[in-house]
């Protein structure tokens, strides 16, 4: 049968491409809008995720009190926090607790005060606070006496307490060393005194110390510290020398050291630091040359002044040495320059008088100067305050040349009694006026008990009077004399005083003790060098290194620390007197107990001395690796992170939260970045696919 055409096959098309046409526009819509949503909920995420969620707030409650006045009962405050046991806090922790409060009766005026019973100090005191709402208040570290008061609203006014105990405890930490310079410049013939700080909030008992010692030391008798939070202390030394400073123009000398403070729970901190000394040019030391007189006869002795200068200069040697230049100025008794004489070149003097010579007194000065330093350090001026060149060096006589020498007299001197009473702590004073009449200025000699303590150049002298100040000190008792003598050279005076002396205690202790005030004339200042290497007790007794009371002391304090004999050692060290007083007043000890080993390393497990120096704790610092601190910018030693945390005495500062890291917002960023590539480099093959697949329109035939 033949097939009838459809007269509407042609309107069909056109509809079905319409309808096509707008199932198209409305896929594209969908994709639009889905892409939309997708940003859209990107940037809300991105925004939460930087700014954070917002967090529900929740109403608090109110704190309702209320007092109940119970005529049966006395009126009573009860304390219900804090309360009498231990509340722990974290290093660096805010120490912060409620106080919350009641009472059994009406009652006004809440009060409270605060004592550390630790320190018998007083922390708050009469704090005014609202009573049965909680309040806060601050506490001190370890024990804390809180008292309330609070007034009844009944007649007669009455105040009522009640008090609680209560212990507050922080881990122990390190203890911290406040700044010290890297670098400490110090001039030979100096003497160093530089301050530092540290601190223990736990107030241990601390140690502090500079290692390896000599010649720089840590303050005498302050090497250790009890129950202090804030210690200060001193690097010291004796005079520094040219040694210290690098030899003949060395120019300077530098010298590391390790500042430490360690506690007794194993903690420490330490410091490094360069000590510079810097040579300096030493004045040449010219002797005193005494006043001269010379009786000019025709014949006969004292005609002829003959000297050889003494100098001594610590660069350039002696006067026989070449280095040194000498010159001559002479002052005739008419007031004019003359050359009577000269000096040589190895500073020799040789003069004799005749008839002819002008009688009268002359004026001599006798100056001598070095060469200077060939390597001065290029803070030789800033420091020490001189470039290292040439010094000059002057010694002033006078020669009085007559034909009638008179002897020198004492016109006035003080004390006027020349016998006394007095104590071994007496600071006496003595002066004396002189005269001669051949107009020389008389020299003066001081001595004490014979020894000869002063010499007080003529030349010198300001209206012809000298002084002499002198201490006895303590301990000194008897009969005892003080002597001046004043001599122009040839003829002398004399004067004695004579005294009768009261002993005075020596104090005990560099606080005092029971010593009555006295003072020792000379007050030693310790420097100790480091320990050796520990030895073996018993068999230093048996080769005679150790006597026999000695080894029982050591061994009595091994058996304290539970040594045997196998491990009871000792070792020893030199210590000197920085102020070489010539007494042993306080001097420190020299010889300790230590824990033995044969061959001591840095990893026996022993605090120990090996390979010339100490260890700070056991097997770090000293000759071992450092010991871990708060301050070496390692994390170590149970802290939290770098130098924060655990032992530390501050806290860590808190991570900031994860969508706040830096990082974390630049993978957040690039992962949204990617995903919206990826969408719409799907929707664009979606879109080129359905263009792909997009039926040929063909209009049917007639």
């Amino acid at each position: 049968m033949k097939k009838r055409k459809n007269k509407n096959l042609p309107t069909l098309f056109i509809i079905r491409g319409k309808m096509k046409k707008r199932k198209k526009k409305l896929n594209n819509k969908f994709l639009l809008i889905a892409v939309g949503l997708l940003i859209l909920i990107s940037l809300i995420t991105s925004y939460f995720v930087l700014f954070g969620f917002p967090s529900r707030i929740m109403p608090s409650p109110s704190a309702i009190g209320s007092a109940l006045f119970n005529i049966i009962n006395p009126p009573r405050i009860n304390i219900a926090h804090p309360l009498n046991t231990t509340y722990n806090f974290e290093i660096g922790d805010p120490i912060l607790l409620n106080l919350n409060v009641s009472a059994n009766f009406p009652a006004s005026n809440w009060r409270y005060s605060l004592y550390d019973l630790r320190h018998n100090t007083t922390i708050d005191e009469d704090v005014a606070f609202p009573g049965t709402l909680n309040t806060t208040f601050n506490p001190m570290r370890w024990d804390n006496l809180l008292l309330v008061y609070a007034d009844t609203d009944d007649l007669p006014l009455e105040i009522i307490n009640a008090s609680v105990v209560f212990f507050v405890y922080v881990n122990n930490s390190a203890p911290i060393l406040g700044p010290i310079n890297s670098t400490i410049h110090i001039c030979e013939r100096d003497i160093l005194n530089y301050d530092f700080n540290a601190t223990d909030p736990d107030e241990d008992d601390l140690t502090i110390g500079i290692t390896p010692q000599d010649p720089f030391f840590i303050e005498s008798g302050r090497e250790t510290f009890f129950g202090l939070v804030n210690i200060s202390s001193t690097i010291i030394s004796g005079r520094l020398n040219k040694t210290h400073a690098g030899g003949i123009d060395g120019g300077s000398q530098t010298h590391n050291r390790t500042i430490f403070v360690r506690d007794n729970f194993a903690h420490i901190d330490t410091a490094n630091t360069s000590i510079v000394v810097i040579e300096i040019n030493n004045r040449p030391v010219i002797e005193n040359i005494t006043a001269h007189t010379l009786e000019v006869w025709i014949l006969g002795d004292n005609m002829t002044f003959y000297h050889e200068t003494q100098v001594d200069d610590v660069e350039d040697g002696n006067a026989s040495s070449g280095n040194l230049n000498f010159s001559l100025t002479i002052i005739d008794p008419n007031s004019t320059q003359i050359n009577l004489f000269n000096v040589s070149s190895t500073g020799i003097m040789n003069f004799t008088a005749n008839s002819s010579t002008l009688l009268g007194v002359y004026n001599v000065s006798l100056c001598v100067n070095d060469t200077g330093i060939l390597n001065p350090d290029i803070n030789l001026l800033s420091v020490c305050n001189q470039t290292g060149g040439i010094i000059t060096e002057c010694n002033y006589f006078s020669l009085t040349i007559t034909d009638r020498n008179r002897p020198p007299t004492i016109l006035n001197y003080y004390p006027l009694n020349l016998s006394l009473n007095i104590t071994g702590s007496n600071d006496l004073y003595f002066n004396i006026t002189k005269y001669d009449p051949d107009g020389t200025v008389p020299d003066a000699y001081w001595y004490v008990d014979e020894t000869f303590l002063e010499y007080d150049n003529g030349m010198d002298s300001i209206n012809n009077t000298d002084h002499f100040f002198f201490n006895f000190g303590c301990g000194i008792s008897g009969k005892h004399f003080v002597k001046v003598d004043v001599t122009d050279g040839l003829l002398n005076d004399s004067l004695n005083w004579t005294f009768e002396i009261e002993s005075v205690i020596c104090p005990s202790s560099p606080s005092g003790g029971d010593g009555g005030g006295g003072t020792p004339r000379c007050i030693p200042e310790w420097g100790c060098a480091d320990w050796r290497v520990c030895q073996h007790a018993e068999s230093s007794l048996k080769q005679g290194v150790l006597s026999g009371e000695d080894y029982r002391f050591i061994q009595e304090q091994c058996e304290q620390s539970g040594l045997n004999e196998k491990t009871c050692g000792f070792q020893i060290r030199v210590c000197t007197d920085l102020k070489n007083c010539s007494n042993t007043l306080w001097k420190p000890n020299e010889t300790q107990f230590c824990h033995y080993t044969e061959n001591p390393r840095c990893d026996d497990g022993i605090k120990n001395c090996h390979h010339g120096s100490c260890e700070l704790l056991i097997d770090c610092g000293g000759p071992c690796s450092a010991c871990a601190t708060c301050s070496d910018g390692i994390q170590n030693q149970g802290e939290e992170g770098i130098d924060c945390g655990g032992p530390c005495p501050w806290k860590c500062p808190p991570a900031p939260p994860l969508f706040k890291r830096t990082g974390f917002m630049i993978i957040i960023a690039i992962l949204i970045l990617v995903i919206i590539m990826l969408i719409i480099r799907k929707i664009r093959k979606i879109l080129k696919f359905r263009r792909a697949q997009k039926p040929v329109r063909t209009l049917p035939t007639q």
